[in-house]
C-alpha cells in the first residue's frame, strides 16, 4: 500500500468520525475488540485478547511499560538474593475490588491455581514451572528456581494475581463475574 493510499484512507475515516449515530444511553457500553475473549478467567488461556481483558481487572507483580521495561506492579521492588532466589517486596495498602487486603498469600495461591486450571488450552504453567514460592511475611515473597534464572521478574509480569479466597473458583465462576475481583484499574 502506498503512503498516498494510506493517507487517503485515514482522511476518509477521520471525516466519518463526526457522522456517528445519536448519543449512547448511560446503560450502554460498547467496546471494540480485535477478537472475542475465550474466557474472563485470567488463567484459563494465555491468549493476547484474554490477557488484554485481564489487565482491565487484574494486576501482576511486575508490569511492562511501553518499551517493555519491567516496572513495579503489585511488587514495589525485587532483587536477587542469590543465584537462584529472588525477593519481591509487595506494595502495602492494596485491596482487591471486594475489599480484601492483598498479601503474599494471594501470590502463592495464584501461582498454584494458574499452573493447574482444568482444560486450559494454553496454560500459564510455563511462567511458574520450576519455581517455588516462600512467604517471608505478608508483604515479602521469595521465589526460588533450581538453577540460576534471570527471567523470573519477567515471568511474574505475565500472571494476573487473584484474591486467594477464589483459588478454587472455576473458569465459569470467573466468566460470570462471581470470582472476578482483582486489584487492577
Amino acid at each position: 500500500m502506498t503512503i498516498r493510499t494510506t493517507i487517503g484512507m485515514l482522511a476518509v475515516v477521520a471525516a466519518g468520525v463526526g457522522l456517528t449515530g445519536g448519543p449512547v444511553s448511560a446503560q450502554d457500553l460498547k467496546v471494540a475488540l480485535a477478537a472475542e475473549p475465550t474466557s474472563m478467567d485470567p488463567h484459563y488461556q494465555n491468549l493476547t485478547i484474554n490477557n488484554s481483558m485481564a489487565t482491565q481487572v487484574y494486576d501482576a507483580l511486575v508490569l511492562q511499560d511501553v518499551n517493555q521495561k519491567l516496572v513495579p506492579g503489585l511488587a514495589q521492588s525485587w532483587k536477587p538474593v542469590n543465584d537462584t532466589t529472588w525477593e519481591f517486596k509487595l506494595r502495602s495498602g492494596v485491596t482487591f475490588h471486594n475489599g480484601a487486603a492483598f498479601t503474599a498469600e494471594d501470590v502463592v495461591a495464584t501461582m498454584q491455581r494458574a499452573a493447574n486450571v482444568p482444560n486450559s488450552p494454553s496454560s500459564f504453567a510455563t511462567f511458574i514451572k520450576g519455581k517455588s514460592f516462600e512467604i517471608v511475611d505478608d508483604l515479602t515473597l521469595r521465589i526460588s528456581t533450581e538453577k540460576p534464572y534471570p527471567f523470573t521478574p519477567n515471568d511474574m509480569s505475565r500472571v494476573a494475581i487473584i484474591d486467594s479466597a477464589f483459588v478454587n473458583a472455576t473458569t465459569e465462576d470467573f466468566n460470570t463475574g462471581a470470582a472476578s475481583f482483582g486489584t487492577g484499574p
